[in-house]
């Protein structure tokens, strides 16, 4: 059998334990509190964001409303963060060409694939067609 602690160890790391209670709360709070006045919070750069996609949709004449508003232009806002990231990595000679917003940045990479007729004989489960024959000999 160990011995047991003394009481008066007991009430200390049960004190201990509260003050690290204590002070992690505090820290959490004061980080928290640290964000600067005026910095944007995410509702704020939502806003921002969707006032954009308002501009573009007027831009290139889209019009839908409801879940599909917002499908798109949740759709949108990825791309956009897409087309940022990858022109960034352009900047840097990381990439070799730039892309750009168009009349097709509401829509999904395979959505865009399948409007222009793309179909990846891969996943559809088929060979792909055989090459053309070479041309016969005069």
């Amino acid at each position: 059998q160990s011995p047991s602690k003394p009481p008066h160890q007991k009430g200390n790391m049960a004190r201990s334990s509260s003050i690290a209670v204590v002070l992690s709360l505090l820290a959490l709070v004061a980080l928290t509190s640290a964000v600067p006045i005026g910095f944007p919070s995410l509702p704020d750069v939502e806003k921002k964001l969707h006032d954009e996609f308002v501009v573009w949709k007027a831009k290139f004449h889209k019009a839908y409303d409801g879940l599909e508003h917002l499908h798109r232009f949740v759709v949108w806002r990825d791309n956009m963060a897409r087309i940022a990231a990858h022109n960034e990595a352009f900047q840097k000679g990381e990439e070799t060409f730039w892309m750009g917003v168009n009349k097709f940045t509401d829509m999904k990479p395979e959505e865009f694939k399948a409007m222009q007729g793309f179909k990846d004989h891969k996943k559809l489960g088929s060979p792909p067609p055989p090459p053309p024959p070479p041309p016969a000999p005069p």
